[in-house]
């Protein structure tokens, strides 16, 4: 050790570089053998003011050019929700589990607000009085996102639209190919919901409790959204405020 007054310098052990070399190589090797699983990156406004968490999930592999055949504008029939519900249940646990430790600090919410049965995916909307989680389930696997600290979110009140913070999206990073949410809250008096997106789509969304939950194969945003009451009549067309990222 080097020592001068007033300061202690410790020796820097010199590595050998054709170890260095070695072992540079082996992590390159041990990094491509391992199957990669973060083939979606989910997109959420760097300005929100909910908390939000969302996991990774291979919805599906980006060699099947055909991963979205099976979506439909219209939302299809309902189907033995016991499944998704024990596979959702099982990330709201951990979620509780990993609270405060290795997640957000605030509960899972548990009550079932609203199903959305489209293609290959079916999303539950859980709500509670602290947070609402958005769960997404397809044959590939599960993920879930997260927003918490809604006892500060506006209420609806007169209005019959009011779609939530952070609009979310999900892209695959191979591919680029691209998913867009939509999760809101509407009126009692709206039976139906249609939203327009910035690429032309159509898309109605599965309404129920007095929330909305809609997804689709798209890099267009949710532009706009058509409200109709319970016999099909025209309510509002109202446009969706643009989130900056």
């Amino acid at each position: 050790m080097n020592t001068t007054p007033g300061n202690i310098t410790p020796d820097i052990p010199q590595l050998d570089p054709m170890r260095l070399q070695a072992r540079k190589h082996a992590l390159l090797n041990e990094i491509s053998t391992k199957p990669s699983r973060r083939w979606w990156r989910f997109a959420v406004p760097a300005t929100t003011l909910v908390a939000a968490v969302a996991a990774t999930l291979v919805l599906w592999t980006p060699t099947n050019p055909n991963a979205y055949a099976s979506w439909t504008a219209e939302p299809r029939a309902p189907g033995d929700l016991a499944p998704v519900l024990a596979d959702c249940g099982k990330r709201l646990d951990q979620h509780d589990v990993d609270r405060g430790v290795n997640g957000p600090d605030w509960p899972a919410p548990r009550e079932v607000s609203v199903v959305d049965w489209r293609g290959d995916m079916t999303m539950v909307l859980y709500t509670g009085p602290q947070s609402e989680s958005l769960c997404m389930r397809t044959p590939k696997g599960v993920a879930m996102s997260d927003h918490g600290n809604v006892k500060g979110r506006e209420p609806l009140g007169d209005r019959l639209f009011a779609d939530f913070a952070p609009q979310m999206g999900m892209t695959d990073v191979h591919t680029g190919s691209s998913v867009q949410f939509l999760t809101g809250r509407v009126s009692p008096k709206v039976g139906k919901v249609v939203i327009g997106t910035q690429d032309g789509l159509k898309v109605t969304a599965t309404v129920d409790n007095g929330w909305v939950v809609a997804w689709w194969p798209s890099l267009g945003k949710p532009e706009h959204v058509e409200l109709y009451d319970e016999a099909g009549g025209v309510l509002q067309t109202a446009p969706i405020p643009v989130r900056v990222r």
